[in-house]
């Protein structure tokens, strides 16, 4: 339960600089990771709506709306620039929230397949 609470199981870098400090206490994930959780979160209130898309769409959406992230992360690696923090929180919420619609369309598409 503590690896749970602690965000152990998220591979993040946890560098202090990328990560949000209140009160002198870092958040245990960088500002990437901790808005994917929070796009990934939007999936609750969600899953009462009919989602944006169907299934086949809403992964091509959830795999555009993760591209950014992904060139900002790569270009970082690969040394080509330095990222910011408003850049990361807004690359990761975008591709958390693709992933929520993603989850979504999904499982309402399981549970209509399950009852009919």
């Amino acid at each position: 339960m503590k690896d749970f609470l602690t965000l152990q199981f998220m591979p993040c870098h946890r560098r202090p600089e990328r990560s949000l400090i209140v009160k002198g206490k870092k958040f245990p994930v960088c500002y990437r990771c901790m808005f994917i959780l929070i796009g990934l979160f939007m999936s609750i209130p969600m899953a009462f709506f009919t989602p944006l898309f169907s299934v086949i769409p809403s992964f091509f959406a959830a795999v555009l709306m993760n591209v950014p992230m992904l060139i900002d992360g790569f270009t970082q690696k690969k040394e080509c620039r330095t990222s910011n923090n408003p850049l990361r929180i807004g690359t990761g919420f975008l591709a958390g929230f693709g992933l929520a619609q993603f989850v979504v369309a999904s499982a309402k598409a399981g549970a209509f397949f399950i009852v009919n």
